[in-house]
């Protein structure tokens, strides 16, 4: 009867700890890449001249662009690195 019962809630017991780690991971990964997020710069020479373009510092095989120009992030008083197009 023991082992009847143990067949039976062990398959039980890792689906429900499964399903938790589904649910607790789930919300950070959407945090992260919130973190992400980066108005886009477009370099004009030495200039770095804000966009109203949203865009990422997570890399995808896409850059960001403005329709015709690759978007960079500002960094202070330049904008030296590359940003990605955001995947929602």
């Amino acid at each position: 009867m023991k082992t009847q019962i143990r067949k039976l809630m062990m398959p039980m017991a890792f689906a429900l700890v499964a399903a938790i780690g589904a649910f607790a991971t789930g919300n950070g990964a959407k945090d992260d890449a919130s973190l992400a997020d980066r108005q886009g710069f477009q370099k004009v020479g030495d200039l770095c001249i804000p966009t109203s373009t949203e865009c990422s510092t997570i890399e995808v095989p896409f850059l960001c662009t403005d329709g015709a120009n690759t978007l960079y992030d500002f960094n202070g008083t330049s904008c030296p690195d590359v940003l990605y197009q955001k995947m929602d």
